[in-house]
């Protein structure tokens, strides 16, 4: 068992560095975004216009919100990458930051009042709603109930309270007059759109009359998964998947007026985000060799944009290969350009929340395309990319399945010539590395290595990390008896210890995060020590400086060469040479 930084292969890590160059933009917000401009190594808020830096902190900006006149942000600090964050304003005409440590957050929703007078949140880590007068700087706060979780929306006079308990469905409150204004089984958002009020409950958006709250239209499509959307007048423009595929939408009053598969230069693209500002829809794009870049949503649903020939270190396919139970899982494969035969290959996944896998991007995958190998993503069952059936198949004491799912998608990469096991490395973060891992343990001939990052790798002990109670219903854990076989029987865990004698197990790299706040360290280093006595090889690298979240371009340089590193030894592919971080 080590702790220490693995090899890194130094043509890999120059490629890496080249594509990390390039910039993350944000999303404008009333004249402001929270970017990383191209060759900075951090976050900061920017003015849209210039360009010109308003703040760029040494820590970590969760979340900002531009008051109304524009002379003031709210922003969520941390000062780690542990996502604890304190409230503070940003003055946009001198970047000078006011903190309140004394309010902690952790990605609230902040609402400013129509005049900018003053900005409030439910401020979830200290339990209290929060005011602060921008123009005194004066803070009150109340408490919240026990069990109970607040959240403050745009609508009305005053704004909106949605409030959730366990076991009750979320109640949307207008603060001005104390009405109840409708329930929903969840309220993952609230925007107000010319005369509606339009709620995401996570399966639909509905427009309410923010009177009384009758609903007004309810756009409903079981197989599309909304991911994101903005409102301008009667106008509201949705991102999401369906099928596996990027899509964006414009509906007006409910009723869809455009829609298109997302594609950019006249290529397949991912619209992670809209936003509404300056009069206009505009959508972040990218994809597995396209940095991310804004573009006009009408650029998007008018298909004007035109083609552009250029040359590209990658192709992007789509397979579907079949699982057992006959069920098509769909994957997407880049590879170098010209690219024939078996060669190296990364496969990942997520597959749980009903959060999609798409192929967006990382600078991992060109980095390790352009040295000959491939990377795929799968999309198995548990995810959101195939609608709410593809995600309750893999959900639960149907866990399992997506388990299945994955190791199917790797016998058809190889089948299809596109790999061997020797050159297959599987890798997942968080869910997905609890589903890579079990997969490559319950098949130990699948694969010549596996990485989980950050990952509950212990499933019948999922109480012992931080936020791993929230967990349960995902993975199907209770105290029957049935539940806790469910568990035993999928968990990496208890796949390591009960290796058959004389298994040799593929290569395994455990990362743990120091600063994560939500997965412990503990499963990872069980994992490694149970391999390690069966034969194995087995290490555990414990990522300085990095948590669960957003993290500073420094520690994921670190974390990506490290993977990349990793599968290069374990595929035989690349020399790899000692680390000089």
């Amino acid at each position: 068992m080590h702790d220490s930084l693995p090899p890194t292969v130094p043509a890999i890590d120059t490629a890496l560095a080249r594509w990390e160059r390039h910039g993350r933009p944000g999303l404008p917000e009333n004249g402001f975004a929270l970017s990383r401009p191209p060759g900075r190594r951090r976050q900061g808020i920017y003015r849209v216009d210039t360009g010109s830096p308003v703040i760029e902190p040494e820590g970590h900006i969760l979340r900002m919100a531009p008051s109304p006149d524009g002379r003031t942000i709210c922003v969520q600090l941390a000062e780690r990458a542990d996502e604890d964050a304190a409230l503070g304003l940003v003055d946009t005409a001198t970047g000078a930051l006011r903190l309140y440590p004394e309010f902690r957050c952790r990605y609230d929703p902040m609402l400013w009042e129509d005049d900018s007078s003053g900005v409030e949140l439910v401020a979830g880590r200290s339990r209290s709603l929060v005011r602060i007068d921008a123009r005194t700087g004066r803070s009150t706060a109340s408490a919240v109930p026990p069990d109970t979780r607040l959240r403050l929306f745009p609508g009305g006079r005053r704004g909106l309270l949605a409030e959730s308990r366990p076991g009750r469905p979320s109640r949307l409150v207008d603060r001005d007059t104390g009405a109840e204004l409708a329930e929903f089984a969840a309220i993952a958002r609230v925007l107000a759109a010319g005369d509606d009020l339009v709620v995401d409950d996570g399966a639909r958006l509905q427009g309410l009359d923010p009177g009384d709250g009758a609903r007004r239209w309810c756009w409903d499509e079981p197989d599309l998964r909304v991911t994101s959307f903005a409102a301008l007048g009667q106008d509201v423009v949705a991102v999401g998947v369906r099928a596996g595929r990027s899509v964006i939408v414009r509906l007006v009053r409910g009723a869809v007026a455009a829609e298109r598969e997302v594609t950019y230069q006249g290529a397949p693209a991912v619209a992670t985000g809209v936003s509404a500002d300056a009069g206009r829809f505009h959508v972040l794009v990218e994809g597995p060799v396209l940095p991310p870049r804004v573009v006009p949503a009408e650029e998007l649903l008018s298909h004007r944009g035109t083609p552009v020939r250029r040359q590209s270190p990658a192709r992007t396919e789509r397979h579907v290969l079949t699982a057992e139970d006959g069920t098509g899982v769909p994957v997407v494969v880049t590879s170098p350009t010209g690219a024939e035969g078996p060669a190296p290959l990364i496969l990942t996944c997520y597959g749980g929340f009903g959060v999609p896998s798409l192929p967006v991007f990382e600078p991992t995958v060109p980095a390790w395309v352009e040295h000959g190998g491939r990377y795929a993503i799968a999309q198995v069952r548990g995810g959101g990319e195939h609608g709410a059936a593809w995600r309750r198949a893999g959900h639960g004491l149907a866990k399992g399945r997506g388990i299945d799912d994955l190791a199917a998608v790797a016998r058809g990469l190889v089948e299809a010539g596109l790999t061997r096991p020797d050159l297959l490395v599987l890798a997942g973060a968080s869910h997905g590395g609890v589903l890579a891992t079990s997969c490559a343990l319950g098949s130990p001939d699948l694969c010549a290595g596996v990485v989980s990052t950050a990952a509950p790798l212990d499933l019948l002990n999922l109480g012992a990390h931080p936020l791993g109670r929230r967990w349960a219903g995902e993975f199907g854990a209770s105290d029957t008896p049935e539940g806790i076989e469910h568990l035993r029987r999928i968990s990496p865990l208890h796949r390591a210890r009960s290796l058959a004698a004389g298994t040799v197990p593929p290569r395994f790299l455990g990362i743990v995060l120091a600063e994560d706040s939500r997965v412990a360290a503990d499963d990872t280093l069980a994992v490694v020590e149970a391999l390690s006595r069966a034969g194995g090889s087995a290490t555990v690298w414990r990522a300085p400086e990095t948590g669960h979240g957003g993290n500073h371009l420094d520690s994921l340089h670190r974390l990506g060469a490290t993977v990349l590193g990793f599968a290069a030894a374990a595929t035989g592919s690349v020399q790899t040479a000692p680390p000089t971080t």
